[in-house]
């Protein structure tokens, strides 16, 4: 009996585990979808509607493993919200996305959590 409950508990905490983190990622694409494929493209390739008239063109999203590792991490966060942003982005300080990124609710904190969910998103289109 104690083995049973013990295996529920541990099959139990993998799935609400898996839940969380599929959730994660799905919030991650919506944020993507609305911040970023106008750009990058709903496929992430860097052929949104706007990419034509952008110099530089914005790059596919699909290949940031190459640059950043795998899985996405810290680097690739610090990228977005560090100093080496890229100029199409705006400042650092305050990028195309404006207050709704840099400050959903009023919380950097929030602005942060949702950067690593479209991170995770990201993660989950990468091809190598």
């Amino acid at each position: 009996m104690k083995i049973r409950i013990a295996l529920f508990v541990a099959l139990a905490s993998i799935v609400v585990s898996f839940t969380t983190a599929e959730a994660n990622t799905m919030r991650g694409r919506e944020g993507y979808e609305r911040y970023c494929s106008a750009c990058h493209g709903e496929s992430a390739d860097g052929r949104g509607p706007v990419a034509n008239v952008m110099t530089p063109r914005p790059p596919a999203l699909t290949e940031l493993r190459s640059k950043f590792g795998h899985p996405l991490g810290t680097r690739f966060v610090a990228y977005v919200l560090g100093t080496t942003m890229p100029r199409s982005h705006g400042t650092s300080d305050m990028p195309v996305w404006g207050r709704n990124l840099a400050e959903p609710d009023g919380s950097d904190g929030e602005a942060v959590g949702l950067i690593w969910r479209i991170a995770d998103y990201l993660q989950s289109l990468q091809t190598r």
